[in-house]
């Protein structure tokens, strides 16, 4: 091996950390060749002079892509314990295995030359602090990034050609599967059929999705689980509303092969991770839409004029505020039985009468528990705004004055409501029931709702009234 001559007695004395990482679950299960030689480099790390006690193995990364180091704990682990100078050397079967983004590897070669740890992989020995290795290291991370880039290119160009011929397998909704010829074919499942159908049929008949969750009310609904051990097996559960919502926007009830309707794109987060995040494109936007593809549940024709009613039923897309109403908890009250976020209603034009619902029963018409109600908003209102006046309000007894906030004079003369006047007399007001200022002797502040003449309180509270 090249260059172990630069392995000193300060690189022997601390940790060799041997890191293990395989790209998918797939390559770890059928590619175990490579994962044993990556594990057989804890043998190579003692041949150099490393005792097998100062040599550890880091493998929490099998089957973890080296896109990102979010969520790579094995390699969290590796520059934590190079930071701490815990590390005399990182040894690895390539610098690739490291990391396959360039900010991620660049960041944990400037650590490791601050620490003087080396790296070390099948073609040699790289001390960080010689600017030639460096340099080496730096061109495997930027060709080790652009070889994912050229990967991801080609699989993508594929999967477009695919795609532009209908013959890409997408994920089917229900009521579709794929027969033994791999062609689009309805579930034969008649009752999965018919629930498909009457979705279409009741929303032809209302025009209203909610309608439509309301007449499925106590009616399960099908689904298809795509992931984890119960891949592929059929369920039932509540129709919701936007479930049906997705039925509806579906182009493949409608025999259309539809591809791209969702775009994805990674975005940083502020922690640090990376984040998959889906947009939406308009019918023109799609890459591909090959009409008449597979049997339909639907015409195309129905689809438009589904797609309409949808959008005029939009509310959110009129003139109205989306916060309107005098609703004094709207948006920040929950139901107290089943947790929902509870939602406004208004029954009149005049918003004169109001409501609180359990948010729960607003998309599947059937409740979470038999204690969810709708509550008139008036009550709920008014005791939440008596605690909150009672919160911000300050009781007279808990009034304290700083010395700083003391007075050497006398209390000046009040002016008599009901407005101030400089050359006000010195005598109390006599009016019957009328509040009077009153004069804290110790500290010679005036408490009250009138201005003393000639000077400005610092606080004038009101005189609470007598009942």
């Amino acid at each position: 091996m090249n260059g172990t001559t630069k392995i000193t007695r300060s690189h022997l004395e601390r940790v060799a950390l041997i890191y293990v990482r395989q790209s998918t679950v797939a390559q770890v299960r059928e590619h175990a060749e490579s994962t044993m030689r990556q594990y057989d480099l804890a043998g190579t790390a003692a041949s150099l002079g490393w005792p097998p006690q100062r040599v550890t193995v880091i493998d929490a990364d099998l089957g973890l892509s080296g896109r990102t180091a979010a969520g790579r704990g094995g390699f969290q682990e590796v520059v934590t314990r190079v930071c701490l100078g815990e590390v005399g050397a990182i040894v690895g079967l390539e610098a690739s295995r490291l990391a396959r983004s360039s900010a991620d590897f660049t960041r944990l070669l400037e650590i490791a030359r601050l620490s003087d740890t080396s790296l070390i992989d099948e073609d040699g020995v790289y001390d960080l602090a010689d600017i030639n290795d460096r340099l080496v290291l730096g061109l495997k991370g930027q060709m080790s990034e652009t070889e994912i880039h050229l990967l991801k290119a080609r699989l993508d160009g594929a999967k477009k050609a695919a795609a532009a011929r209908g013959d890409l397998a997408v994920r089917l909704p229900v009521g579709y599967l794929y027969d033994a010829d791999g062609e689009v074919a309805i579930d034969p499942d008649a009752e999965v059929v018919a629930a498909v159908t009457d979705v279409f049929t009741e929303f032809t008949r209302t025009g209203s999705a909610y309608a439509v969750v309301s007449a499925f009310a106590g009616r399960p609904f099908p689904y298809r689980v795509h992931d984890g051990p119960f891949h592929g097996q059929l369920r039932w559960s509540v129709l919701t509303h936007d479930r049906v919502l997705s039925i509806l926007a579906n182009p493949a009830y409608a025999g259309a092969y539809a591809y791209g309707r969702r775009p994805s794109a990674q975005r940083l987060q502020p922690d640090g991770s990376v984040r998959t995040v889906t947009g939406t494109r308009t019918r023109e936007q799609w890459p591909v839409l090959i009409p008449d593809h597979h049997p339909a549940f639907i015409s195309w024709e129905q689809y438009e004029a589904d797609e309409t009613e949808r959008a005029a039923n939009h509310t959110r897309a009129g003139a109205r505020p989306p916060r309107e109403g005098s609703a004094l908890c709207q948006g920040i009250i929950v139901c107290g039985s089943c947790g929902a976020p509870m939602r406004t209603h208004y029954p009149h034009a005049t918003h004169h009468y109001t409501n609180y619902f359990c948010g729960a029963s607003a998309k599947t018409h059937q409740l979470q528990s038999t204690t969810c109600r709708t509550v008139p908003a008036g009550p709920v209102d008014a005791a939440v705004a008596g605690l909150l006046l009672a919160a911000l309000t300050l009781p007279r007894s808990r009034i304290r004055w700083l010395p700083s906030m003391r007075s050497s004079c006398a209390p000046p003369a009040l002016s008599a409501p009901p407005r101030w006047r400089a050359n006000a007399p010195t005598t109390r007001p006599t009016a019957p029931n009328a509040p009077s200022a009153r004069s804290n002797r110790r500290t010679g502040w005036w408490l009250g709702p009138w201005k003393p003449a000639g000077k400005r309180p610092w606080l004038s509270l009101p005189t609470p009234r007598t009942p």
